[in-house]
């Protein structure tokens, strides 16, 4: 993972302790953002969390998303991926910014939505970059078990317990919500603090699909404010997602995180609403 991660910093224009010639913009130390170990990650580099403007209780505070990266004369769509931290993680991450170094007037991100019972020691260097770098994370439950299962104090701390994980690398209280298996009733609705994020386009990348099969799932039904649904795991993830990033620049699009889709098609996200697209309003 190390030699992978030097080449993404590289690729980013980010220092490391050591330098990437071929990267001539000005760098940024990152080594002032990763913490030097696992344990004084835990102890000491807790990130404040943020505080946000007062307003109504119902409304999902976007302020601190940055969207000066988009261009909204584009047509936008949201890449989401769900199951991590897995293997593919770091390959993401590179398939992105490999693309963007290319495309600095199209740059691409996405939201990574987050089991917090598959964070490990090794993931934190992984999930602290991803965050650093644009990217968005979010709350896919602790030990990914069926919502509408779990009476309301299990719920409660399947919700909680990512979010208190993931507040230590983005210092946000509280992350979009991305049920297991997209399942969620009224009743849970009504008990969330978040917005519920489901999708418009599935790829079914878990089941086994061929690379082709989820390009095809996605570009030829993309529209502008859809959000896909992919996973943090399949090698076919990633070699598709190479072809589309640089297939949906050429079409007019610019794939970024929900948030950022939210934000830029002037979308009012709710607590305890479900999304399946934003649309430009």
């Amino acid at each position: 993972m190390h030699k992978i991660f030097k080449i993404l910093c590289c690729l980013l224009g980010v220092s490391t302790l050591s330098s990437c010639s071929a990267v001539t913009q000005p760098k940024i130390d990152f080594n002032a953002y990763l913490p030097p170990t696992f344990d004084e990650y835990f102890e000491d580099y807790i990130l404040p969390l943020e505080a946000k403007p007062a307003q109504s209780d119902d409304v999902w505070d976007v302020s601190d998303i940055d969207i000066s990266y988009v261009d909204t004369n584009k047509k936008l769509i949201a890449f989401t991926f769900d199951d991590g931290p897995a293997k593919c993680m770091e390959n993401i991450l590179v398939a992105f910014a490999a693309f963007n170094e290319q495309n600095l007037d199209c740059r691409a991100t996405a939201t990574f939505f987050i089991n917090g019972g598959m964070i490990f020691e090794e993931s934190y260097p992984l999930l602290y970059t991803a965050n650093a770098l644009g990217f968005e994370l979010g709350n896919h439950t602790h030990s990914h078990l069926d919502l509408t299962t779990l009476n309301q104090e299990k719920l409660q701390e399947e919700i909680r317990q990512t979010d208190e994980l993931l507040a230590r690398i983005d210092g946000k209280e509280r992350h979009l919500l991305r049920p297991p298996f997209g399942h969620i009733d009224e009743d849970i609705k009504t008990q969330l603090q978040t917005p519920v994020i489901n999708w418009t386009i599935d790829t079914l990348d878990w089941t086994g699909v061929t690379e082709e099969e989820i390009y095809s799932s996605v570009f030829n039904a993309r529209f502008s404010g859809a959000i896909v649904l992919m996973h943090d795991g399949p090698l076919a993830t990633v070699d598709a997602i190479k072809r589309l990033l640089n297939d949906l620049k050429t079409d007019g699009y610019q794939v970024v995180s929900v948030s950022a889709l939210a934000k830029a098609h002037g979308c009012t996200l709710r607590n305890g609403k479900e999304y399946i697209r934003l649309r430009k309003q």
